[in-house]
């Protein structure tokens, strides 16, 4: 009888330690790709998939993935720097921007404000 009860224990273990594992994977994927699922109560609602053919399933992984804002930031960069260089091929402004004023706020040394604010900061 202790036997089948000591068997019993190492079976709640290795499912614990199961469920700590898809716990931590779950949160790693959350910080990783930006998904919302967080405890391992919501990994049926993360993973409707799961099951014989694997994690995903037949499923595209980046089907499951929420909307990422690296796309969006990375066409709106495009397009500023785009702008630019019409602007100075073109010679235009706008807002009263020129892409000389542009090059020269890129091109500026902050490194003196810099070292000025964390001298002031660390007093």
């Amino acid at each position: 009888m202790e036997n089948v009860e000591q068997k019993l224990q190492l079976v709640q273990q290795v499912r614990s330690r199961y469920q700590e594992n898809r716990y931590d994977l779950s949160n790693r994927e959350r910080i990783l790709y930006g998904r919302t699922s967080v405890g391992p109560e919501t990994m049926d609602q993360a993973y409707p998939c799961r099951g014989q053919y694997g994690l995903y399933g037949d499923t595209d992984p980046a089907e499951a993935q929420p909307l990422s804002f690296f796309k969006l930031r990375m066409w709106i960069a495009l397009f500023l720097v785009t702008a630019v260089i019409v602007m100075d091929r073109n010679g235009s402004e706008m807002a009263g921007i020129t892409a000389e004023k542009v090059f020269q706020m890129i091109s500026v040394d902050y490194e003196e404000v810099i070292e000025a604010w964390v001298e002031t900061i660390s007093r």
